[in-house]
């Protein structure tokens, strides 16, 4: 059974990258993509817009049937909404409508083509139409595979509807079925491979990220990505009104553990030290080391009171730890509570001041400014 399941798991994974990675994850890709694709989007719509334009021409001087119709979809509505997918892709706000509308011009494009051209003598020569349809949805568009499926569904549904009972009578007409098959399958195809080797960049590129955001030694954030997290709940701050707190720790006599045991154990010690920092925080804390022995922790919606609190229990959890070879050792914490429109480095300077004071007050102390 087990071996059974994972034969299961590689098999979802071969299929999709993102198989079993939390939902957020799959959120995030889902953005990315969809970001990624704006610039296909964009000049795919004016591109194609370009061409329903000639073909809106050309169709004006051969056709007597219905010219006025066939002017106000070909010439206008289907350019239309194509010129207006790609106006909309310049505004990040409007990208909803913008896929909406990208997604509505290609079933427009089919109903209209059976509309005026199936059951006349020259449906032959309009049909390549609807089989470039389908692949343009599936691999040209930009859609994400799951909206163009949907979008090439219906737009499938629709052409079988009308043209399976002639297409099934003996005779040439049969063609028709195979150019349907080869364009639904061969778009279906591409659109998949595609979004695979998307999925498979962004996994590797968010591997890369979160690579050049840990610290090599600890597993925890470095001092760039912790000062980003910094930054980050200051605005969030800024904006909505709500508290955080830094707490700034330095390991005490930690210069005493590499002269007496040497480095690899002044290393062991690191390690052990952020496994309880990071063990003992809330899942939304962000803990980081910020060089040699100290480290920092973003609080978000946390006052200094409550931080004191917080902190005091992680300072009995470090003093009573046994660490390898060292046994004991303890840190000096220093807290500060962000002030609204206070800049990152005063606040620092604050957390930076209070460690000082816990040290000079005999070391394994909080102390808050």
């Amino acid at each position: 059974m087990d071996r059974g399941a994972r034969v299961l798991t590689t098999l979802a994974r071969l299929l999709d990258p993102l198989h079993g990675v939390p939902d957020a994850t799959r959120q995030r890709f889902e953005d990315w993509y969809r970001q990624a694709a704006i610039p296909q989007i964009r000049y795919v719509a004016f591109l194609t817009m370009g061409l329903y334009l000639i073909y809106a021409a050309i169709e004006q001087n051969v056709e007597t049937d219905q010219p006025f119709a066939r002017f106000i979809v070909h010439a206008l509505m289907v350019p239309g909404a194509l010129l207006a997918t790609g106006l909309l892709s310049f505004r990040p706000g409007r990208q909803t409508l913008m896929l909406g509308l990208l997604s509505c011009a290609p079933i427009v494009s089919v109903l209209s083509n059976l509309y005026f051209n199936f059951g006349s003598s020259r449906f032959a020569l309009y049909a390549p139409e609807i089989y470039l349809n389908l692949m343009w949805t599936f691999a040209i568009s930009g859609l994400t595979l799951k909206r163009a499926m949907a979008t090439a569904l219906v737009s499938l549904s629709a052409i079988l509807l009308v043209t399976l009972e002639h297409s099934l009578t003996p005779g040439p007409q049969r063609l028709h079925l195979i150019w349907i098959l080869a364009s639904f399958s061969f778009g279906l195809l591409s659109a998949f491979l595609l979004e695979k080797a998307h999925k498979r960049m962004f996994l590797q590129q968010d591997s890369l990220e979160l690579s050049a955001s840990l610290d090599g030694l600890t597993g925890l954030w470095n001092r760039s990505r912790t000062e980003a997290f910094l930054a980050d709940e200051q605005a969030r701050a800024n904006r909505y009104g709500t508290p955080f707190s830094v707490v700034l720790i330095d390991i005490d006599h930690f210069k005493h553990v590499n002269d007496t045991f040497g480095h690899a154990v002044g290393d062991s010690v690191l390690r052990q030290f952020a496994t309880l920092l990071r063990e003992n925080v809330r899942a939304v804390d962000k803990v980081g080391r910020f060089g040699g022995e100290e480290f920092l922790i973003v609080l978000p919606e946390i006052g200094s009171h409550q931080a004191v609190a917080a902190v005091q229990a992680l300072r009995r959890r470090i003093q009573a730890f046994a660490f390898d070879t060292v046994e004991r050792k303890t840190a000096s914490f220093g807290i500060a509570e962000y002030r609204p429109g206070e800049t990152l480095e005063a606040l620092m300077a604050r957390a930076d001041k209070a460690m000082y004071r816990a040290k000079a007050s005999g070391r394994d102390r909080v102390e808050a400014l």
